[in-house]
């Protein structure tokens, strides 16, 4: 299973998102939303988000900033399923973390989708595509990499 693309929506005068009609097969079992990095929320099918939690509690618990870490993505998330539309309703407190008005972008990123407002999203790709090269090369000399 992988998450991929870019698809851009608007969410509702509610607060609902829309997933794209390809993308949600992957969330028939529910969906877990939370705090993501880099200004953008994680959506994940919950099988996935089982994988995340507990890739996070294995190594967290042992140090302050790993609690911290726990903390800020558990505290954050909620479960939900998306209802007959593919609309889920985004908490407020989430919506504000990541600056998400009316559009916003959804990126497929593997295992979860990021949910990004949609310019906070152009000026993190118009940055990234600066550096790609770099990082490319940066990871092309890891084992198992690129």
């Amino acid at each position: 299973m992988a998450l991929l693309g870019e698809y851009e929506h608007t969410l509702d005068e509610k607060g609902r998102l829309t997933l794209p009609s390809r993308l949600r097969p992957y969330f028939e079992g529910g969906i877990v939303i939370t705090k993501g990095v880099d200004r953008c929320l994680f959506a994940f099918p919950p099988e996935e988000w089982a994988v995340f939690k507990s890739n996070i509690k294995m190594n967290a618990d042992l140090s302050a900033r790993g609690r911290q870490l726990s903390r800020m993505f558990f505290s954050m998330a909620f479960e939900a399923t998306l209802d007959r539309q593919g609309r889920v309703l985004l908490p407020t407190k989430l919506a504000r973390y990541a600056g998400l008005s009316k559009e916003v972008t959804i990126t497929g990123v593997d295992d979860r989708l990021e949910i990004w407002d949609t310019e906070e999203w152009n000026n993190y790709l118009a940055g990234a595509d600066e550096s790609f090269a770099e990082i490319v090369e940066e990871f092309a000399g890891r084992e198992g990499a690129v």
